[in-house]
């Protein structure tokens, strides 16, 4: 057997580790790896930072067996939207390892948004944030879908509206609620509540695809201009101001201003009706991080953090007295 593959199988646990990437980077490049960190962000898979001794760097994504559908999705629209300027990361080499699916990606230089949004200038946030609404318009260019929602891959499955999108995100938030029994139920029911008084607008929604993870992460900053877009793994097929709203839950959420946000809506030119449904999603956005609290997801320990509790509620609050 040879001693990589020897390597590999010797390394390789019940979950990836930062040990089983440096496998991955010894296979690929055949010498040992200077350097490999896990990125802090991201909680659906393990994504590692890598830096040889000859300072190529390059990202290891790995996911669990059951995640294998993940990076279908990502080589699926890597391949697709890499044709028409979504500036995503080059796929370098992908397989598996003890059933663990991985992908090697382009490094881009530079962060997360969130990471240096609060070092950056007045200039700097609103270029970033038209080169964002400028991808966004890319990205609208593709076909309309069959149907509504979040898929993987074009086959589907979809929601048959856009209010069905909206109820689904309600209840995947109630069920992990009452699951975790770490928060109150009183947001998700207060946000359903407001829900119908947008049936009208809903309905009014085509099924237009836009990248719906967009936001404080994903979006790679690296000296104030935007280096890329990463970890596409799903395309959203429905109302595009729903990728605003995360991104700004996620500024509020963070204690962050909004300034970001708000030159991106500026672009848009907002109706008054798609403003109040801004801050219904943004809303509906609160009640999904609440629902996060409890969740184990891919972390070592859970901890309720009241501080960010308190926050979250108080931004539902402000964002409801809006709609």
């Amino acid at each position: 057997m040879h001693e990589s593959q020897t390597r590999l199988q010797v390394l390789s646990t019940a979950i990836p580790t930062e040990a089983d990437a440096a496998a991955i980077a010894y296979e690929f490049c055949g010498t040992e790896p200077a350097r490999v960190h896990r990125f802090a962000t991201g909680l659906g898979h393990w994504v590692y930072d890598v830096l040889m001794t000859n300072g190529a760097s390059f990202v290891v994504r790995l996911a669990k067996t059951e995640q294998r559908d993940d990076f279908l999705g990502a080589v699926h629209w890597s391949n697709t939207l890499r044709p028409i300027g979504v500036p995503l990361p080059a796929m370098l080499a992908r397989g598996e390892f003890r059933d663990f699916p991985y992908l090697i990606l382009e490094r881009f230089a530079g962060d997360d948004l969130g990471n240096v949004y609060g070092r950056l200038t007045s200039a700097q946030r609103k270029r970033i944030a038209s080169e964002v609404c400028r991808i966004q318009g890319r990205v609208g260019t593709l076909p309309e879908g069959p149907g509504f929602g979040h898929v993987r891959l074009p086959a589907g499955p979809y929601q048959p509206s856009w209010s069905a999108v909206i109820d689904a995100s309600l209840a995947r938030s109630r069920s992990r609620m009452e699951a975790a029994s770490a928060v109150s139920l009183r947001a998700a029911d207060r946000v359903t509540e407001y829900a119908g008084r947008f049936s009208p607008y809903f309905a009014s929604i085509r099924p237009t695809p836009f990248l719906d993870d967009t936001t404080t992460k994903n979006v790679i900053v690296h000296e104030g201009r935007l280096s890329g877009i990463v970890d596409v793994d799903w395309l959203c097929f429905g109302d595009p101001l729903f990728t605003v709203a995360l991104t700004r839950t996620a500024l509020l959420s963070a204690d962050q201003d909004l300034e970001y946000t708000d030159h991106w809506c500026r672009l848009l030119q907002l109706s008054p009706d798609q403003t109040r449904v801004l801050h219904f999603y943004s809303a509906l956005f609160c009640v999904d991080f609440l629902s996060d609290f409890g969740q184990r997801f891919n972390r070592e320990v859970v901890e309720v953090d009241s501080k960010r509790l308190a926050l979250l509620e108080k931004i539902l609050d402000d964002e409801l007295s809006e709609v």
